[in-house]
């Protein structure tokens, strides 16, 4: 059984952006992936870690990438989408706020078990 969650790019409080993932939703799959993903972003010249929208969708490039691993077309991947709310069957909600960094200078990110 899958493992579902959304991760909300959020600013000033507002959620601007949800990325829905149909598997590997815990902490020690897509909690990890989340850190890995932003920390690749911070190396980058234009981060864009505190513009939720951008950070979204580059969001949804990285996991396509890792759920397209090993297939012939990029594009068929079916485990990652861009929803407008939580659908009712996710287990974990991660919050990315953009307006506040950590020590690191990446964003607070927090995991709620829903």
């Amino acid at each position: 059984m899958s493992t579902r969650c959304t991760t909300h790019f959020q600013s000033n409080g507002r959620t601007e952006a949800i990325i829905y993932r149909h598997s590997d939703g815990y902490p020690e799959g897509a909690g990890k992936d989340i850190t890995k993903f932003l920390n690749k972003c911070k190396q980058l010249p234009d981060s864009r870690l505190t513009d939720p929208a951008y950070l979204a969708a580059k969001y949804v490039v990285f996991l396509a990438s890792l759920f397209s691993r090993g297939l012939p077309n990029e594009l068929d991947f079916l485990s990652v989408g861009v929803v407008s709310s939580d659908p009712g069957d996710i287990e974990y909600r991660y919050t990315v706020n953009c307006n506040k960094m950590d020590a690191d200078g990446l964003p607070i990110v927090k995991c709620e078990h829903v």
